[in-house]
This record gives structure tokens, C-alpha cells and sequence, in this order.
């Protein structure tokens, strides 16, 4: 069957001068670009963007520039390991645990670049990306649309188009991708691998499904943030979901959640590369039913992201404080807990007052240490 990926393909390098020209004249886009590089005048930045011949030239010098300033305003410090253990001759499928909309994917492609690896494509929703200029531009970034809300009756031949995209990309266009494991962030901190994304890979394939998986090499990758500059905004939606309540957002919440995302104190992050996980799931084999096998597959990514996790003092902290313990106290000083307790008290003063306000907070920050645990 022949599929149509016109709308939600990423741009080509021969497409970019194309595009381009229709993105300058973007007045919100040039304004949010000089507030990364405030030395350049918007004639300047329009006169940079339109130098770049190709989407990886406009990659590797404007995005990975603001990826650079973000690191450098935002962050303690910055590391990554990992990556020079993947073949530049190989294509993978990367799937990491998900805490940031922009910068998760963002940073990811920086590592790459940073070992002069090819940029991975990176699935969006398109619930993110409702502005035509919005979604021009992000395409260019080497994004392809993974549609959202879509009606129930085309739901089916909407995932079946992004599972082939998926696989053209990858065996074809000979790209690596990034992918969440899951839609949407975890937001409790609990990183857990969607099965239903595992099934929606498989919806292009009609041989085997775990050859099929196997031959993307799925490669999960870990992101460690000592911060998170929303965390006090997703408490008041684990409370209400924990109440059975259904969570409705604010207008320009996404947009909201965006903007300190990229601007907001994150100290120390960490990012980890794994291997692909085609030795690990072999023994799936034995596994008939497909459901149980998408459920063992996925549980496997799970324990590769857990174990390259990099806890911070943050976690340590919080789980103790979340236990009324004293497990993890060598982990850190008294000050590092003062101090988060501090930065905890601040940040939960900016909510209405709930009493479970500091409890979905602590979780969040200490679901990576239980799932550590759980997975050692």
C-alpha cells in the first residue's frame, strides 16, 4: 500500500532556500531568534539564515547556537556519554524518557552534532505546532508531524501513515529518529515506555513483529534533569487525575510550559546514550501473544533508560523527604536538602494552597530513585 507523507514529512536539504523565505517574514519568529543572539540586528539574522544552503547548515549553526545559549544561561553544567558507541554507518531509533517538550529532542540532536553524527529526525505532535510558520519551521529543524486529535475513524490509517514514515525515514532516507516514549511528558517523574507506541511501529509491517523491531535498532536513550523549571505547574493536574478527575488545560498552557522550559533554571543535566536493545529482547520469542510481547519489549527500554539514569542529589532528596526517611541521606549534604527544601517551599508558594501539594511535587523528583530501585 502506497502512503501519502506529504504532511508531515520533514523538509529535504534541496528544500530549504524554498522555505525559508517565507519564515523571515515570520515578525514573532525573527524577534524570538535575536533574543538568543541580542549582539545581531534582525537585517543580520536575516541575512544568516538566508546564507545557509541546506536544513542541516541552518541545524548545526542556528539551533545547536541556541541550544548552546540555553545550555549556557540555564544549566550548571551540561554532559553526555554514549555516542561515540553508535555506528555512523548504522541508523537508530532512539527513544528516551520525556521531561521537556522542546529540549529533550533538541539536546539530543546537540550531542549528535557535538561527535559530527548526522541529526536524528524528531516526532512532534501536532497539537504543538498549530501555526502554519510554526509548523514550516520545525520541519525545516528536521521534524516530522506525528497528527493528534485526530477522529476517532481515521485514527487507524493516521497511525498506519506514521508507522511507514517511520520506517521510510529510517531504511530509506537513512535517518536516525527520536521519539518519546510515551505522548506526552511524564509529568510524575515515572518514565514508562508506551506499549501502544511499540504496536504503532509494527502497523507498517506484515512479516514478523519482533524481527521487524529488531531491525529499527531501538536505542533508548536517558535524560537527567536536576531541575524542572514546570515542575510546580503539573501538580495541580496529578492532583486532579489522582482525584479521578479529568484534567482540562488553560489556554497557551503548552506554549507556557514551552517558554520556562527553555528559560527556566534546570541545573546539572545529564543525557546517556544506550545500545540498541536487539540482544536484550531475543528471548521474546518465546512469547506468542503479541500484547505480552509489546508489554516485555517495552519493559526492556524501561530498564535501559533506569539504569543509565543519572540521579541527582534532587532525587535523593526528595525520596527521603517523600519516605520520611533517612535511606539515601550519604547522597547529599544538609545544606544540598536545606537548599531544596528552600527551592520546594518557593515554588509551591506560587500554587493555590493544597494539601497534597507537596506531596505530588516530592513525587516527582523521586519516582526516578523507586524506579532505579525497582529495576537494579
Amino acid at each position: 500500500m502506497g502512503y501519502d507523507f506529504e504532511d508531515i514529512r520533514s523538509y529535504n536539504d534541496d528544500e530549504y532556500q524554498q522555505k525559508i523565505g517565507d519564515l523571515i517574514a515570520v515578525e514573532p519568529l525573527m524577534n524570538a531568534i535575536q533574543s538568543y543572539f541580542p549582539e545581531l540586528t534582525v537585517d543580520q539574522i536575516e541575512s544568516k539564515l538566508r546564507s545557509f544552503q541546506t536544513c542541516t547548515e541552518f541545524q548545526a549553526d542556528l539551533s545547536c547556537g541556541i541550544v548552546q545559549r540555553i545550555i549556557d544561561t540555564t544549566m550548571e553544567s551540561f554532559d553526555w556519554d554514549g555516542v561515540v558507541k553508535l555506528d555512523r554507518n548504522k541508523q537508530y531509533l532512539l527513544i528516551s524518557n520525556h521531561r521537556d517538550i522542546i529540549l529533550d529532542s533538541a539536546l539530543i540532536n546537540y550531542c549528535l552534532n557535538g561527535r559530527n553524527y548526522d541529526f536524528s529526525e524528531i516526532a512532534i505532535g501536532s497539537n504543538l505546532v498549530g501555526q502554519p510558520w510554526v509548523k514550516k519551521l520545525v520541519r525545516l529543524n528536521k521534524s516530522f508531524i506525528v497528527k493528534r486529535n485526530v477522529p476517532k475513524e481515521e485514527m487507524l490509517e493516521a497511525s498506519k501513515t506514521l508507522s511507514a514514515y517511520i520506517n521510510y525515514a529510517l531504511h530509506e532516507k537513512r535517518n536516525s529518529i527520536w521519539i518519546a516514549q510515551r505522548e506526552g511528558r511524564a509529568k510524575d517523574g515515572n518514565d514508562k515506555t508506551n506499549p501502544a507506541l511499540l504496536k504503532m511501529f509494527g502497523l507498517a509491517n506484515e512479516g514478523d513483529l519482533l524481527d521487524y523491531l529488531i531491525g529499527m535498532n531501538i536505542t533508548p536513550v536517558s535524560i537527567s534533569y536536576e531541575l524542572d523549571p514546570c515542575d510546580y505547574l503539573k501538580v495541580p493536574e496529578l492532583i486532579q487525575k489522582s482525584r479521578g478527575e479529568t484534567y482540562q488545560k488553560s489556554p497557551g498552557e503548552d506554549d507556557q510550559h514551552m517558554l520556562l522550559g527553555l528559560q527556566g533554571n534546570k541545573g546539572r543535566v545529564f543525557i546517556r546514550f544506550g545500545q540498541p536493545v536487539n540482544d536484550k529482547v531475543e528471548y521474546l520469542r518465546t512469547i506468542k501473544n503479541r500484547n505480552e510481547l509489546l508489554k516485555a519489549f517495552a519493559e526492556e527500554i524501561d530498564k535501559e533508560v533506569y539504569a543509565h539514569y543519572k540521579l541527582w542529589p534532587t532525587n535523593y532528596i526528595a525520596y527521603d523527604l517523600f519516605t520520611a526517611g533517612t535511606k539515601y541521606a550519604g547522597q547529599y549534604t544538609e545544606g544540598e536538602k536545606a537548599a531544596f527544601v528552600n527551592y520546594m517551599d518557593q515554588r509551591l508558594a506560587q500554587l493555590p494552597a493544597d494539601e497534597q501539594n507537596k506531596h505530588f511535587f516530592l513525587s516527582m523528583y523521586a519516582n526516578p530513585v523507586i524506579n532505579k530501585e525497582q529495576s537494579a
